[in-house]
């Protein structure tokens, strides 16, 4: 993501930007929902050729087998292809991503509303950044991940003491 491509705010400036460079085909959470999508998938085309249903329970069945399919493999497949077309950056006040398979959505978060940045080591010195929030924005397959887990930490903490109330006995000029 360049800088030109962000709608910054007023006064904003740009402190990193970038992409995925390792994409990952599966995460921790493909660990139980792979296995469950299999069982679904595996009970579904049973039913469909043992108990050959028809109306409302083949639709039923069918309905099940492609939820299990995407469970089992197209949630990892779709994630894949998504993070081919993600971009990050890193402002003075907030952190964007902008990703989609066909529609780029932009997601943003507030810094000073952040956790402290923790990060998770991946393959090939990349690495995936997130903040302990719901609804945050994670940077997944980010290269230089210490690097920019410590500009994070740096931006969150001025971000926050921008928001802070003045100490008490502090003069305004």
């Amino acid at each position: 993501m360049s800088a030109g491509e962000i709608e910054l705010l007023p006064g904003e400036r740009v402190l990193w930007a970038g992409e995925p460079v390792q994409r990952p085909l599966y995460v921790a959470a493909d660990g139980v929902i792979a296995p469950a999508g299999l069982v679904l998938t595996a009970a579904a085309l049973w039913f469909l050729l043992a108990q050959e249903p028809s109306g409302p329970t083949m639709v039923v069945a069918v309905v099940a087998l492609v939820l299990g399919l995407y469970g089992a493999a197209g949630r990892s497949v779709v994630r894949y292809l998504a993070l081919g077309r993600t971009t990050y950056a890193v402002t003075d006040s907030r952190i964007i991503a902008r990703s989609g398979l066909f529609r780029q959505k932009e997601r943003s978060s507030e810094l000073a509303r952040l956790a402290e940045p923790v990060l998770k080591p991946g393959p090939s010195r990349t690495g995936t950044i997130t903040f302990g929030g719901p609804g945050t924005v994670t940077l997944m397959g980010v290269g230089e991940p210490k690097r920019v887990r410590d500009l994070l930490t740096k931006a969150i903490d001025e971000a926050k003491a921008r928001q802070a109330p003045p100490e008490p006995g502090s003069s305004a000029a």
